[in-house]
């Protein structure tokens, strides 16, 4: 009864306004009974009386500000665009316009294309605080917490009393850390043959303007013997969109390469891909194993869908391994949930496969599954981890034959 009734009512609504002349109707009674209806909760009623109205007339901008708003509110983000993408071909330099459409594409959990759209209103309202606030946020949504606070602190540069950006800047503060300490411990369970492997990691990182650099020390038990590893981890920004990775390492311990090298790019693409190309280069011996990298990933909303690769050759072929990779990031980017799946083999990844002599063993065939998790401890900048996997090996001594790993570690990070 009451969907009639609804039916009804809109009925009369459009029949009065086909009736009537522009002259004798009033478009603001009209919007004002259609704001009512919006804020009573009657969306769709409210959509369709703000269509009828812009069909008689449609430069009555208010409206269809308004009826973007509306589309906002009830998840019709593409339709909200369209009106925003309408009000902007008429006049570029409304701050409103921008500040809606900007706002409809965060609800939409779209950061990407919100900083986009900051950055493009940025360019024709220069230094505007509620325009910067909103990249800020959209930054933070896309756990770029070092990239929201560095454009609060720009603004902030010229306009040092704006009161928003100020507690902005302090809720940022208050989650970032510029320098971290990190512990991990893992164990790996063999099936057979062999007993339980050990590994620690303590490391130090620094956040910079130019990018992060870690110092990493690695301890290992492995085989009965005790070995260690330092190394030394860089993502230097290079451009908008574009950072590098850089890594050297080095060892006196046969149960680690005594030297290892590493370089890699990563190129942010259209359409919230990311690309990257590298290399690892690990010295066993008097040789070095070459492993060539790169990735292909995709952002969608706080989550990160992700392909890596990696190719060695070598005196037994072309050995060839691949992981797939699924992360729900939470506040920043060190916080998220993962599951993981990966075939093949690489010395860059799996922690067991040298023979007597201490060479790789690239050949061998290998799966595996993981999933993780990290998650803060009273704020964003001390947070623990801990993970599980599953690998079923191909054996070094009877190749075609297979043993389990199961392995499991716990992290823990305090950031100041």
């Amino acid at each position: 009864m009451k969907i009639h009734f609804k039916i009804f009512i809109l009925s009369l609504f459009v029949s009065y306004l086909g009736q009537c002349q522009v002259g004798d109707f009033d478009p603001d009674a009209a919007f004002a009974n259609a704001r009512k209806l919006a804020f009573d909760g009657k969306k769709t009623e409210a959509e369709t009386s703000l269509k009828l109205i812009l069909e008689k007339y449609p430069n009555y901008y208010e409206i269809r500000m308004f009826l973007a708003t509306v589309y906002g509110w009830d998840k019709q983000y593409k339709l909200a665009n369209e009106e925003y993408l309408q009000l902007l071909a008429k006049d570029k330099t409304k701050k409103d316009y921008w500040l809606g459409y900007i706002k409809n594409e965060i609800w939409a959990d779209q950061p990407l294309k919100a900083i986009e759209l900051a950055n493009q209103a940025l360019t024709v309202l220069p230094n505007n605080a509620e325009i910067v606030i909103l990249k800020a946020t959209a930054e933070k949504n896309n756990n770029q917490l070092d990239k929201a606070s560095q454009t609060i602190i720009t603004f902030l540069k010229d306009n040092p009393n704006q009161k928003e950006a100020l507690e902005f800047k302090n809720t940022l503060q208050s989650n970032l850390a510029t320098n971290q300490i990190f512990f991990k411990y893992a164990q790996d369970i063999f099936s057979e043959l062999y007993d339980p492997m050990y590994y620690y990691t303590l490391q130090y990182g620094k956040s910079t303007k130019r990018g992060s650099i870690f110092a990493r020390y690695n301890w290992n038990k492995k085989f009965g013997k005790y070995g260690s590893q330092i190394e030394v981890d860089a993502y230097p920004s290079i451009a908008k969109g574009l950072y590098g990775y850089l890594n050297v390492g080095y060892s006196n311990s046969p149960l680690f390469p005594s030297w290892r090298y590493g370089f890699q790019i990563y190129k942010s693409l259209p359409k919230s891909f990311e690309a990257s190309i590298g290399i690892r280069s690990l010295k066993f011996g008097d040789e070095y194993t070459n492993i060539f990298t790169g990735s292909v990933g995709k952002y969608i909303g706080n989550s990160f869908i992700f392909v890596v690769p990696y190719f060695i050759p070598s005196n037994q072929g072309l050995s060839k391994s691949v992981s797939v990779t699924y992360r729900k990031y939470r506040a920043t980017a060190n916080q998220y949930f993962s599951i993981s799946t990966g075939f093949g083999f690489s010395p860059e990844i799996n922690r067991f496969g040298f023979d007597s002599a201490y060479q790789p063993i690239v050949g061998l065939k290998s799966q595996k599954f993981d999933v993780s998790n990290t998650f803060k401890i009273k704020n964003n900048r001390n947070y623990i981890g801990a993970g599980l996997s599953v690998v079923h090996q191909e054996s070094i001594f009877d190749p075609g034959k297979y043993f389990w790993i199961t392995s499991f570690f716990l992290s823990a990070t305090v950031g100041y």
